[in-house]
């Protein structure tokens, strides 16, 4: 299992490579004029997503941009983290059921109440 880091990285390295080849092939086949106009933003974007790569933590003690998104974890560090939420979600899935059987307890004796 990849840190979240690595796989942010790739992917908008990713898309940013895409758009960086779409513009290639816009240019080459002459559909994007050398004059600036809304095509340009396909540029544009490649370059904000190539900053975004370059942006993103590769060890876990380094603070960036997106770092509070793409948090460099080792595996240990992320099993530990998956673990965690599995366990508050199962807490929360039980605390849900209490609340349920609470509210069926006090709708049964209020029925009863009533007849």
């Amino acid at each position: 299992m990849d840190n979240p880091a690595a796989v942010g990285r790739r992917l908008f390295f990713a898309i940013a490579s895409a758009l960086f080849l779409v513009t290639f092939l816009a240019l080459r086949d002459g559909r994007l004029p050398l004059e600036f106009n809304v095509g340009w933003g396909i540029p544009i974007a490649a370059f904000f997503f190539l900053g975004l790569g370059f942006s993103v933590p590769m060890e876990s003690s380094a603070e960036g941009l997106l770092a509070r998104w793409f948090p460099a974890m080792d595996e240990g560090k992320l099993a530990e983290e998956v673990q965690n939420e599995v366990e508050d979600s199962l807490k929360d899935g039980n605390l849900g059921g209490a609340w349920a059987q609470l509210e069926e307890a006090m709708l049964t004796e209020s029925i009863g109440e009533s007849e």
